[in-house]
């Protein structure tokens, strides 16, 4: 993982990954696979929010905070998803906790936070955005790369 430029998204504890901020430079808001059944779109810097209280609502989002601070699923935020206005489908969060930072998961609101359910689809952004691109508007579950789950013990692989 490259050095990290320390600019805090929500929770202070949480800095952002150099890779991050260059995506946001390069292909903020890009819109990949527009036609295809499963387009993406890369939130840009104010689209990279907390996926807890969206995914999980505001009230379980705090109570998870609160009885287990380090459940991962307070320092992950939303990266990519299905379309910038989708309220269902498909998104990927980025986890920011210094122990995690640059992993991301595929999830979805039924999903999110629930073992064995939040595949790791990268470990960077790099890795993020090539999968994205392999993907070619295809079933994410379909095309699931070998890096377990997000609540597994942490198998690093080359993305």
């Amino acid at each position: 993982m490259r050095a990290r430029r320390e600019r805090t998204v929500g929770d202070a504890r949480h800095g952002v990954p150099a890779d991050l901020h260059e995506l946001h430079r390069l292909c903020a808001g890009v819109r990949l696979h527009v036609d295809a059944d499963y387009p993406f779109w890369l939130t840009g810097p104010s689209g990279v929010v907390p996926a807890g209280p969206l995914l999980l609502t505001p009230e379980v989002a705090e109570q998870v905070a609160v009885e287990d601070p380090e459940d991962l699923t307070n320092s992950c935020y939303v990266i990519a998803q299905e379309s910038p206005d989708a309220t269902g489908g498909q998104l990927v969060v980025v986890d920011l906790h210094p122990q995690r930072v640059g992993r991301c998961y595929l999830t979805a609101w039924d999903s999110f936070g629930l073992v064995g359910e939040m595949p790791i689809v990268a470990l960077s952004m790099g890795g993020l955005l090539g999968w994205l691109l392999r993907l070619g508007g295809g079933n994410p579950m379909d095309n699931l790369p070998d890096l377990g789950d997000a609540y597994d013990t942490f198998r690093r692989r080359p993305d």
